[in-house]
């Protein structure tokens, strides 16, 4: 199964079918013979019949931002360093932790009293807001209502 079309030219949905043609040609220049090739497939795809790009579209994961290029960078410039240096220092090395110096019990515990808690509901929008009105003049109808008329 091939990816989605805007993920391999890292594409918004939103992009014009210029902005398709020039990715796919810098991938086809930049990258190996076989992201070059994927790269016109998914040209193909959306420039092709209108309505491939818009299954694609529906298809594609709303609000999703392939543009990451400096904040990676920016990212990987404050954070590619190690925090800990277990090699270097004084005193004895130290050592990585092991699965041994966790309780995974009490982590599952916490994990699972977090998943079970249920949400606060504030009912009032709901009350104020009902897309049917709420007349209660007349009782509501029993089943011997129904049955008997």
């Amino acid at each position: 199964m091939k990816p989605n079309p805007f993920h391999v030219l890292g594409l918004p949905v939103s992009a014009s079918d210029e902005e398709v043609a020039e990715r796919c040609r810098e991938l086809g220049l930049t990258g190996p013979q076989e992201a070059g090739a994927l790269a016109e497939w998914a040209k193909d795809e959306l420039m092709g019949f209108p309505e491939t790009r818009e299954l694609h579209v529906l298809l594609e994961v709303p609000d999703t931002d392939y543009d990451r290029g400096e904040r990676w960078e920016d990212f990987a410039r404050q954070y590619g360093r190690r925090p800990v240096a277990f090699d270097a220092g004084s005193g004895p090395p130290a050592e990585a932790p092991r699965a041994a110096d966790f309780d995974l019990a009490a982590v599952a515990r916490r994990l699972l009293d977090g998943m079970l808690t249920p949400p606060a509901v504030d009912l009032r929008p709901a009350l104020d807001h009902a897309p049917v009105p709420l007349r209660l003049e007349r009782p509501p109808l029993e089943v011997r209502d129904v049955l008997f008329g």
